[in-house]
């Protein structure tokens, strides 16, 4: 019958345990999962190998007349016992390892020669010494240590004398203590590697318990923000379509009334006005495309004619810097079922982008009919981008170019508005650009959405 209570208590006794081996344990040792799973099993395991071979030792001494063998042994018992803290001195569950490694491989042939004959119960316990290598150091490691430790036995077996009956049967009893001792080393050793990883998979499960909850969070958060910009959005719109219109009938009143001054002023209102609306344009676009909430209006679209239109409503742009806009597309261009608005705006996006950072040079719009669609691309002989430019220059709000007065010229949203449009119609874009070499966009979208 279970009592109340009792399998708590016995679950905080092995927590309260566990706290206190990892305070033995160095904080950066417990980071990572591999590190943690042999660290924590060294200083596990020390302790119940130490308490193995004091039993060991105790047998020997009440069994087998004195010589100086415990000595090697009870040597061995304290290199195992100070490893943990080998370990946090060193930050190091490697060079704890090695250490008892190497008392293991000292131990057992000193053993064997100070009793002179071969083979000595400690022979044993050779096994165990390239487990624990491989397991605490590395396989390297542990393949070195199983070829060392051959080695010394073929040469104990040929350097020392075979032990008569009457000495083997003195250490009958140290024979089967060992013998009984190092399986359950051995068990012992797989038991603190299995706690050990059970306790890091249940704290990896509480961690990615953790993140799947920040990331629902941060998603509710994302929607939040998404709807409040299409609500902010919308409410701004109407004030500013105002503003830009009243702005312009002032300015055809100061104009016709000769007052230059004035005029000029007002017309950098209007081009502020406009400025914003466009920038809230953009943030009320991006929003529809995260509530996946844009409506395509897909129909079929003629290239040729909306690359000679986007010729015409850029130049303005395009002549700004001194610049040249050179359109190339083949005469069999086919069709392409699309929205025409949203890929005009791509495209145009592109162009202008082109044009800031682009002065006295050549931007050439391109397209090409590839196997899965059609390649569009805009290129430029600009400034170019390097490649951490490159790495960021679609994300909202990012304007890597270095120069203020470019800054000034755009929100950072034109490019990062740019992808989205082109996944929702269902193509991709890229970009290719070296510092001082230009810059070019590449888009690819399907004949038909």
């Amino acid at each position: 019958m279970r009592v109340p209570g009792a399998a708590d208590h016995s679950v905080g006794d092995a927590t309260w345990l566990v706290r206190r081996l990892d305070r033995m344990i160095p904080p950066e040792l417990l980071r990572e999962p591999g590190s943690q799973l042999r660290s924590r099993a060294l200083v596990g395991s020390c302790f119940g190998v130490g308490a193995l071979a004091i039993t060991t030792l105790v047998v020997r001494v009440a069994t087998v007349p004195l010589d100086g063998s415990p000595f090697a042994i009870a040597g061995l018992i304290a290199v195992v016992l100070t490893l943990p803290w080998l370990q946090a001195s060193t930050r190091s569950h490697k060079i704890a390892g090695a250490t008892l490694v190497g008392a293991g491989i000292v131990v057992i042939p000193l053993v064997h020669a100070l009793q002179g004959r071969f083979p000595e119960p400690s022979l044993l316990a050779v096994p165990l010494i390239p487990l624990l290598a491989a397991f605490f150091v590395d396989l390297r490691f542990g393949m070195l240590s199983a070829a060392l430790l051959t080695v010394v036995v073929l040469l104990l077996k040929l350097l020392l004398s075979t032990p008569s009956s009457a000495e083997m049967a003195i250490q009958s009893w140290t024979f089967a203590t060992v013998a009984c001792a190092t399986p359950w080393m051995c068990v012992l050793l797989a038991s603190a590697y299995e706690r050990a990883r059970i306790r890091g998979q249940h704290e990896l499960q509480a961690a990615n318990a953790r993140s799947e909850q920040a990331f629902a969070r941060a998603e509710a958060a994302n929607r939040s923000k998404t709807e409040f910009l299409r609500h902010v959005s919308h409410e701004l719109r109407t004030p500013l379509n105002a503003i830009i219109g009243f702005g312009e009938l002032v300015q055809e009143d100061v104009v016709a009334t000769g007052q230059s001054q004035l005029s000029a002023d007002v017309a950098q209102i209007c081009r502020a006005s406009e400025q914003l609306l466009a920038l809230i344009n953009d943030l009320l676009d991006i929003s529809r495309i995260e509530a996946d909430a844009v409506d395509l209006e897909a129909h079929e679209v003629d290239l040729a004619q909306l690359l000679m239109q986007l010729r015409e409503t850029a130049r303005p742009l395009v002549t700004a810097n001194a610049n040249t806009l050179e359109v190339v597309a083949p005469a069999d261009l086919p069709r392409v079922v699309t929205d025409e608005r949203r890929l005009r705006q791509v495209l145009l996006n592109l162009i202008s982008n082109a044009c800031k950072f682009t002065e006295r040079g050549q931007i050439f719009l391109t397209a090409a009919l590839a196997p899965a669609g059609v390649v569009l691309s805009v290129r430029d002989t600009g400034v170019g981008m390097s490649p951490a430019q490159r790495a960021r220059i679609f994300e909202p709000f990012v304007q890597v170019h270095p120069s203020a007065r470019r800054r000034q010229q755009g929100t950072g949203l034109g490019l990062s508005l740019s992808r989205r449009l082109v996944e929702t119609l269902g193509g991709t874009i890229e970009v290719t650009s070296e510092p001082g070499l230009g810059t070019e966009f590449t888009v690819r979208l399907p004949l038909s959405r």
